[in-house]
């Protein structure tokens, strides 16, 4: 009887998603004067709409940012599976990593790969790159870790559990912005127009800048998760 409810449960929240994601589509406002072609008015039209000056991340996060949110899935997919698929093996695979050259190098560098990496994300609408390119980059800050200093090193500043709770908080920043845009814009994802400043400066283009911090956090945390789930079943423990 639990496993009944459960599934009708399941079934009707299901059922209230679809009817409420189906309802939104006809919420979202038409662009007027696409008969000239869907590239040209974005290139007319897309800082006017959007207050961001890098029209790639103004189509991902505003025209398209429905497709963007499938991708953040598809990543949060691809990292469940791999977890669930790799984890009879929950050990930390330690190894004694590489020279003392190497590793006082990477220590040198690390907080400038990090900065460039939280400033590609934070200026993804002023300039080329955004959340997916800076996610990327602070993923590698853990995978040379890995790499440099052994996994269990990483493993011990940097859990697979913090890792994952990252990967969440960012993929619940984005999920909110685009509930808030329903609230506050009239439909899901709607760019919120009141966060908007002067045009050009880090504070403006709507909710632009906060779903890059979001997909950066999530894909930086998924790619390192990825890793390390693949890398603790290729070796063996050696304390």
């Amino acid at each position: 009887m639990d496993k009944f409810k459960k599934r009708t449960l399941t079934i009707v929240i299901l059922f209230l998603l679809s009817f409420a994601f189906y309802e939104n589509f006809a919420l979202i406002p038409e662009y007027k004067s696409l008969n000239e072609g869907l590239s040209n008015y974005i290139i007319k039209s897309g800082l006017k709409d959007t207050g961001s000056l890098n029209l790639i991340t103004a189509i991902l996060y505003d025209y398209r940012a429905f497709d963007s949110l499938g991708e953040s899935t598809v990543i949060f997919g691809a990292v469940s599976g791999i977890v669930l698929i790799l984890s009879r093996k929950m050990l930390p695979v330690s190894s004694k990593g590489l020279s003392f050259i190497v590793k006082r190098s990477l220590g040198i560098l690390t907080p400038f790969i990090a900065l460039f990496g939280f400033y590609i994300i934070t200026h993804g609408h002023l300039t080329p790159g955004g959340g997916f390119q800076g996610g990327v980059i602070l993923a590698a800050i853990s995978i040379i870790f890995s790499i440099v200093y052994g996994s269990a090193f990483d493993y011990r500043r940097y859990s697979p559990q913090t890792k994952t709770a990252l990967e969440t908080l960012g993929a619940l920043t984005f999920l909110a912005i685009g509930l808030a845009g329903i609230v506050l814009e009239g439909s899901f994802l709607a760019n919120l127009g009141f966060l908007t400043a002067e045009t050009g400066s880090l504070i403006s283009a709507g909710s632009i800048p906060y779903i890059n911090i979001g997909v950066g956090f999530k894909v930086g945390a998924g790619l390192a998760i990825i890793f390390y789930s693949m890398i603790q079943k290729t070796f063996e423990e050696d304390f």
